[in-house]
């Protein structure tokens, strides 16, 4: 019978002298993993980024719908017509789309393309006979619908270059039953 510590000393299984040819197993799994571990981290990285980013992009574009749908004539509206001012609608919304956008590090500014569509319901002869140009919804009460474009820059993977991201709003204005 053996001495169950010489088992250990001589290397035969638990903790003792590595067998040979096992010298370096592991740091050969640590450099084939590193970089596939490092890959992950940075995907993931880059996946929130674009989350974040398109989640930007919608408040904005939320918020300049929101902010043109306030342009309403005023004259027209004291008659009982709701009749949103184009014009200022458009301008309105586009000035707060690009200020809730100033300053973010992965949205290029360059590349900020904002599309504002004016619906009034009122002019038309038959309501209900418009449509969102975006959604393609029909549209019951003047409408403001803001659609924005914007290249995004990823912080690892950038060789792929930017990645485009779109979204759209709409907002309506609906008078008192």
């Amino acid at each position: 019978m053996t001495d169950p510590g010489s088992r250990v000393a001589s290397g035969e299984g638990g903790r003792g002298r590595p067998r040979p040819g096992q010298r370096g197993a592991v740091l050969a799994l640590v450099i084939v993993f590193l970089p596939c571990l490092a890959a992950g981290v940075a995907l993931v990285v880059d996946a929130g980024t674009l989350f974040v980013a398109r989640s930007d992009l919608q408040a904005a574009a939320d918020m300049g719908a929101l902010a043109g749908v306030q342009d309403l004539d005023y004259d027209l509206l004291a008659g009982g017509e709701v009749v949103i001012r184009e014009a200022d609608a458009a301008r309105d919304a586009r000035a707060w789309v690009t200020a809730n956008l100033a300053g973010r590090v992965f949205i290029d500014p360059a590349s900020l393309r904002v599309i504002v569509n004016v619906r009034n319901t009122e002019v038309r002869p038959r309501r209900g006979s418009m449509t969102c140009p975006v959604t393609g919804r029909v549209l019951e009460y003047p409408t403001v619908c803001v659609s924005v474009t914007a290249d995004v820059r990823l912080p690892f993977f950038s060789w792929f270059g930017p990645v485009t991201v779109s979204v759209h709003a709409d907002a309506s204005v609906v008078g008192r039953p």
